[in-house]
C-alpha cells in the first residue's frame, strides 16, 4: 500500500499552519458539542423516557461497543483512503443522527430503541473519526512538531473537560435534554466545515492486493513486532486497566467511605481536569527539557503517586486534600504521558500503517478495561473497593516497572 503524500512546505509555527489549525478548531468544536450530548443523551433517557438502571447500562454499552466491533476494520479503511473525507463524513453522519433525537422528541415519537441506535451508530462513526484524526496529524506537521501539536489538541480537551459538564447541565435545564442535543449536531456541522481544507493535497493510497484480514494482521504485527511500540502498548494498557479498576469504585469510595458531599466530589473531579490542563501545557516543555523517554517516566510516576494518594486518604486523614491532590497529579501525569507516547507512536509508525497501528489498540484498551470495570462493578462491597484502589495503584507501578526494565528504553531518550 503506497504511503499517502504529505502536505508540503509545512510552516515552522503551528499557528501559521492552516491545515493544523483547521484540525484543532474542528476537534475543539466537535468535542465541546460531544460534552453536551454526554450529559443530555442519558438525561433524555431518564427524564423523558423514565429509563431503568438496566436500560441506562445498555445505553452506555451502545456507545462503547463500536470500539470492539469496528476498531480494526476502521484502521484498514483509514489506511486505504484519504483521511479528510473520512473526517468530514463522520462529522456529517453524526450531525444527522443526533438531529433525529430532538426532532423525534418534538414529534413525541422518541423511544429508547431510537436512543440506543443513535448512540451505537454515532459511536461507530466516532471510532472512524478518532483513528483518522490521529493518522492524519503526521501528514500536517513535522515530526519535531508532533508533541507541540498533540499538546495543543490536549489543551482544548482539558478546557472542555473542566467547563463542558457545567455548560451542558445549564443547557439541559434551560432548553430540555433533547433540545440541548441540537447544539452537538450543529457543532458537528461546523467541524465538518472546518475540516474541508484538511489534507487537500493528500494522495489517495493505493490499495494492496491482500485481503482485509491480512491488512489487519499487518497492523497488529507492526504494533507487537516493533520493540518500542510494543513497550508503549504494554505500559499504556496496564495503566488504563489499572485506571478502570480504580475508577469503577472511586465515586463509591468518595461518597461512602470518606463521606464527601456531592459538591466536594465535583470539586475533586474538577481538580483532575485542572491537572490535565496543566499537563497539556507542560507536555511540550517536558519533552524539550527531559527528552521523550524521561518525559514518559515522569508522567507515569506522577500518575502512580496520584493514584496511591486516593487509598491513603482513607487511612491517614486529610481526605479532601489528599484526594484532590491525587486527582491533580493523575490528570497532570497521565496527560504528560499520553501526549508524549502518542507523539512518539506517530513519529515511528509508517504513514501507511498509522490507521491500522492505532486501531489495533482499541480492542486491547477498550476491551480489557471494560471487562474488568464491569467485573469490579458487580463486586462493589467494601473489601472489593479497598482491593480495587490498591490494585489500581499497584497496576500503574507494574506499568512503570515494565517501562523502566525493558531493553528498548534507551531508544526513548530522544524523539525520533
Amino acid at each position: 500500500m503506497a504511503t499517502p503524500a504529505v502536505v508540503s512546505n509545512i510552516p515552522s509555527s503551528l499557528w501559521h499552519n492552516r491545515s493544523f489549525l483547521r484540525l484543532w478548531l474542528a476537534q475543539l468544536i466537535s468535542n465541546a458539542g460531544t460534552s453536551i450530548t454526554n450529559v443530555a443523551l442519558p438525561l433524555t433517557a431518564v427524564l423523558v423516557l423514565g429509563a431503568t438502571p438496566a436500560q441506562m447500562g445498555l445505553l452506555g454499552i451502545a456507545g462503547s461497543l463500536p470500539n470492539l466491533l469496528f476498531g480494526l476494520v476502521a484502521g484498514v479503511w483509514v489506511d486505504r483512503t484519504r483521511r479528510r473525507p473520512i473526517l468530514v463524513g463522520a462529522d456529517l453522519g453524526r450531525a444527522v443522527l443526533l438531529g433525529t433525537i430532538p426532532l423525534a422528541a418534538w414529534l413525541g415519537t422518541v423511544t429508547f430503541l431510537h436512543l440506543w441506535v443513535v448512540a451505537f451508530l454515532a459511536g461507530s462513526l466516532t471510532v472512524f473519526f478518532q483513528i483518522a484524526s490521529i493518522a492524519v496529524l503526521p501528514a500536517l506537521v513535522t515530526k519535531t512538531q508532533l508533541v507541540e501539536a498533540n499538546s495543543k489538541l490536549s489543551i482544548g480537551d482539558s478546557v472542555i473537560s473542566i467547563a463542558g459538564p457545567g455548560v451542558a447541565g445549564g443547557l439541559v435545564q434551560l432548553l430540555s435534554a433533547p433540545k440541548a442535543i441540537i447544539v452537538d449536531a450543529i457543532s458537528y456541522l461546523l467541524s465538518a466545515l472546518a475540516l474541508g481544507g484538511i489534507g487537500a493535497t493528500e494522495a489517495r493510497p493505493v490499495r494492496g492486493p491482500g485481503h482485509i484480514w491480512g491488512e489487519i494482521v499487518e497492523g497488529v504485527r507492526e504494533l507487537v513486532g516493533t520493540p518500542l511500540l510494543k513497550v508503549l502498548t504494554i505500559t499504556s494498557s496496564i495503566g488504563m486497566l489499572a485506571g478502570a479498576v480504580q475508577g469503577t469504585v472511586e465515586v463509591l469510595f468518595l461518597a461512602r467511605e470518606l463521606n464527601l458531599t456531592p459538591v466536594m466530589i465535583g470539586l475533586v473531579f474538577a481538580c483532575g481536569g485542572g491537572g490535565s490542563l496543566i499537563g497539556a501545557l507542560c507536555a511540550g516543555w517536558a519533552s524539550r527539557r527531559l527528552q521523550t523517554g524521561l518525559s514518559l517516566i515522569l508522567g507515569k510516576s506522577l500518575w502512580i503517586i496520584g493514584s496511591l494518594m486516593l487509598p491513603l486518604a482513607g487511612l491517614i486523614g486529610q481526605e479532601l486534600a489528599l484526594v484532590a491532590g491525587g486527582q491533580v497529579l493523575i490528570g497532570l501525569g497521565s496527560t504528560i504521558y499520553f501526549v508524549n507516547q502518542l507523539s512518539l507512536r506517530q513519529a515511528i509508525t509508517a504513514q501507511s500503517l498509522l490507521g491500522r497501528g492505532g486501531a489495533a489498540l482499541h480492542p486491547v484498551w477498550y476491551g480489557a478495561a471494560g471487562r474488568h470495570a464491569r467485573r469490579r462493578a458487580r463486586h462493589g462491597d467494601r473489601a472489593a473497593r479497598d482491593a480495587a484502589r490498591r490494585r489500581g495503584g499497584a497496576g500503574r507501578r507494574t506499568s512503570a516497572d515494565h517501562q523502566l526494565a525493558d531493553p528498548p528504553r534507551a531508544c526513548l531518550s530522544t524523539m525520533i
